[in-house]
């Protein structure tokens, strides 16, 4: 709940400050969307400049750039740029860790924050191969790393389906022989194990569940990887709540009393 209030109150405050600005209508941005084409996050940063020029009657200042995408905006001159002249802000985007295509928008405020124009950069971007303990931060043993350690579902109704995706990846030089073992009543979970993976070979696992009708309460599995024919020690939590129960809690207590 406390997580959920520092949330909204973040939106709020990055928000509502729009509520009383107003767009400038005197520092007009020579153009408005900048395309960086394809971007290999292996070579890092990179940046644009926007032009701008102040066609208002009073000399202009920029007071701030801000974006909530990351991207970092720099002014070029911070002097007050005169009527009819024209002024310069860059901004610079980083690829690191993501991937395919993106749009970005960049709020420049100006006039003692009362005005604000924006901007946008896009572009798409090719990801690089990581370090397979970058990617897959949790180390089950005898070279196997997946991308999760508890599987959170969320809340289901009764009958309703649900997937989820574990990432693996073998950080051996060998081939390996993976399979996922769930201890007890499998009850309403599916999967397919990956069986034979090749050495530094990185893949998916769908997970799906299905929500019983009968049941009103939450299902918990404990998945045991074995590697090789091997039982590892670490084991995979997987946690699916049920929305039934959720309802029977929050529904008020009658009073029959007369």
């Amino acid at each position: 709940m406390e997580s959920y209030i520092i949330i909204l109150l973040t939106i709020f405050i990055f928000i509502n400050p729009l509520r009383s600005q107003t767009l400038s209508q005197t520092i007009i941005f020579e153009e408005r969307v900048y395309d960086f084409g394809t971007v290999f996050e292996k070579n890092g940063k990179v940046s644009h400049i926007f032009t701008f020029h102040n066609n208002g009657k009073t000399p202009a200042v920029i007071d701030e750039i801000y974006s909530d995408c990351g991207c970092i905006g720099k002014v070029l001159s911070k002097a007050p740029i005169m009527p009819a002249g024209k002024g310069e802000v860059t901004i610079t985007f980083n690829p690191a860790y993501k991937s395919g295509f993106f749009s970005k928008e960049v709020f420049v405020y100006s006039n003692n924050r009362q005005n604000y124009n924006h901007v946008w950069v896009q572009g798409v971007i090719i990801p690089n191969e990581h370090p397979i303990t970058d990617d897959y931060p949790y180390n089950f043993g005898n070279g196997l790393y997946l991308r999760l350690k508890v599987m959170a579902f969320g809340y289901l109704k009764a009958g309703e389906t649900k997937q989820m995706e574990l990432h693996y990846a073998n950080d051996t030089n060998k081939e390996m022989t993976l399979n996922f073992v769930v201890e007890g009543n499998k009850g309403g979970l599916k999967f397919a194990n990956p069986g034979q993976i090749g050495p530094k070979v990185r893949g998916v696992v769908t997970f799906t569940y299905t929500m019983p009708y009968y049941s009103s309460n939450d299902a918990v599995f404990c998945l045991y990887p074995y590697v090789n024919s091997k039982k590892l020690t670490e084991t995979l939590q997987i946690e699916i709540l049920n929305e039934n129960k959720r309802n029977q809690k929050e529904q008020p207590k009658q009073n029959f009393s007369k």
